[in-house]
């Protein structure tokens, strides 16, 4: 059956891309979209995470690749970015247990938090993301991240809502 946007004379010229080159550029445009949006942002908290702005991007282009060979696959997960979030978590975590001391401040909030609390407070207390954002970015409910804030900030009264983030 044609394609109601395109006549039949034209379904065999470039005008008119099959199905498949269409379901193609719709995958292609999903990720150039997700990698426009999300690719700031993972820099902000690689860079948070990492001794280096050189290490911080060459992470966040090898994530981002990744999630391009695998993107049908994380189209098909219940939480898209949870996936590609996830590879970047795993991909900083190696990288900062070779490079980052944990006195340092964001190494000692790994050193004393689960990854996604840590995850939760560098991004809304250090780099000020609002809790909607960084609940959208991790792939989490923000009712997740706003727990995982109240525990943080009753184990370590400075990070208070009142005391402005840091970048």
């Amino acid at each position: 059956m044609p394609s109601p946007s395109c006549p039949p004379s034209s379904r065999r010229s470039l005008r008119c891309p099959s199905p498949v080159v269409r379901a193609v550029t719709a995958a292609s445009l999903g990720y150039t979209a997700f990698v426009e949006r999300n690719r700031p942002r993972y820099l902000l908290y690689t860079a948070a995470r990492l001794p280096t702005a050189a290490a911080s991007a060459t992470l966040v282009a090898a994530a981002l690749a990744a999630a391009r060979n695998r993107w049908d696959f994380i189209l098909s997960q219940p939480s898209p970015a949870a996936e590609v979030w996830g590879d970047l978590r795993r991909r900083v975590v190696d990288r900062a247990a070779r490079t980052v001391s944990s006195a340092s401040e964001v190494g000692a909030l790994y050193e004393l938090f689960d990854e996604g609390l840590a995850d939760s407070v560098v991004l809304c207390r250090r780099l000020g993301f609002g809790i909607d954002e960084a609940a959208e970015l991790m792939g989490a409910e923000p009712a997740a991240v706003t727990a995982h804030l109240a525990v943080a900030e009753r184990a370590l009264p400075r990070l208070s809502p009142g005391r402005p983030p840091t970048r």
